[in-house]
């Protein structure tokens, strides 16, 4: 897929999972959704959401490696940082990492350009926490599962 196409691709999934409200509620229902994907799937998967800093779920499924919690906790510092999913952030630099550190002064320890963690957005409020899966091998893979939840919260808080 060509980088304009990409992007434009990801801006539309963001806007089209924008939620009325994000409450506990909500989080506990999205991370039951999440658990059960990941239990469901072959792949070792680690999963995270959080909400402003605050980790509010984290689960691991199918003996995924210790590092994957890295993995997670970078992607969701890119989407907070750029408000955009951490793959849109990855098209964006054409998927060179040095370019956290010369465009923008942000550690690549700290921060990632792979895709899979997405931002969750609340209509009015804006960005308000995100979503990250780590495990996948495809590079839209983990981004596609965040999305995916978030199209099935948005579905569950319309039959509210």
């Amino acid at each position: 897929m060509e980088t304009k196409e990409a992007l434009a691709k990801i801006l539309a999934q963001e806007k089209e999972v924008e939620l009325e409200h994000f409450h506990q509620g909500d989080m506990r229902k999205l991370a039951l959704y999440l658990m059960q994907k990941a239990d469901e799937s072959t792949t070792p998967l680690t999963v995270r959401i959080t909400k402003g800093k605050q980790i509010m779920f984290h689960y691991v499924a199918n003996d995924n490696s210790l590092d994957k919690d890295n993995w997670v906790r970078r992607k969701i510092n890119s989407v907070m940082n750029f408000h955009h999913s951490s793959l849109w952030l990855h098209y964006k630099t054409n998927g060179d990492a040095n370019q956290l550190m010369l465009k923008y002064g942000l550690s690549m320890e700290d921060y990632t350009v792979s895709g899979g963690a997405v931002p969750i957005i609340v209509k009015g409020v804006g960005v308000i926490g995100a979503i990250a899966i780590s495990g996948y091998s495809g590079l839209w893979e983990d981004h596609d599962m965040g999305i995916e939840a978030l199209q099935w919260l948005k579905g569950e808080q319309h039959e509210e």
